[in-house]
């Protein structure tokens, strides 16, 4: 899932220039927004890749069906997000397209943690499962990739004294810490 850590890498590099546009010659804004399509595009090839690596796999249309499904819709949308790059444009649409892409790699990275070996009445463990939780809350290098979520009735122990504050106080704060942002 190396291409999964480049892609979100890659996202925020292309929110790391476009905050920075403003600030940044046109030239040089150019050659960022075409050095992130290359990238783009190179991440593109490596997943066509693994696409055509898993289908040469002995059945490996019939036992990975889903995920290649999930990885071809990814392809396509990185297909999208390199033209939006190349334009040049590192806005809302480009960081949109590479945000999708990290959502379908994400679905094809985890199994089902209640299907089967693909016997059975649903083959490919199909039905069940929850698709109220993102993907991105899924998201991790664990050591167990079907561990279940759980949620705990943990209270926040720091950081809750600021709600009494006066506006004042709060429009204060909120202004110095804009400031501090503005500067970085």
């Amino acid at each position: 899932m190396r291409i999964l850590e480049a892609e979100m890498d890659l996202r925020d590099e292309t929110r790391a220039v476009e905050q920075a546009h403003d600030a940044i010659k046109p030239d040089e804004y150019v050659d960022r927004a075409n050095m992130l399509s290359k990238t783009q595009d190179e991440l593109h090839t490596r997943l066509g890749r693994v696409l055509v690596d898993i289908r040469s796999l002995p059945k490996g249309e019939e036992t990975f069906g889903k995920e290649l499904k999930i990885i071809g819709a990814a392809v396509a949308v990185m297909d999208e997000a390199t033209q939006i790059l190349s334009e040049p444009d590192t806005g809302p649409e480009a960081i949109a397209a590479e945000t999708e892409v990290i959502e379908l790699l994400l679905q094809s990275k985890r199994a089902n943690p209640n299907g089967g070996g693909g016997a059975g009445a649903s083959p490919g463990g199909g039905g069940g499962g929850d698709t109220d939780t993102p993907a991105l809350a899924l998201y991790g290098a664990g050591a167990d990739l079907k561990a279940q979520l759980q949620h705990r009735g943990v209270q926040q122990s720091t950081g809750n004294a600021g709600g009494n504050l006066p506006a004042e106080f709060r429009d204060g704060l909120e202004a110095f810490f804009n400031a501090v942002e503005n500067r970085r």
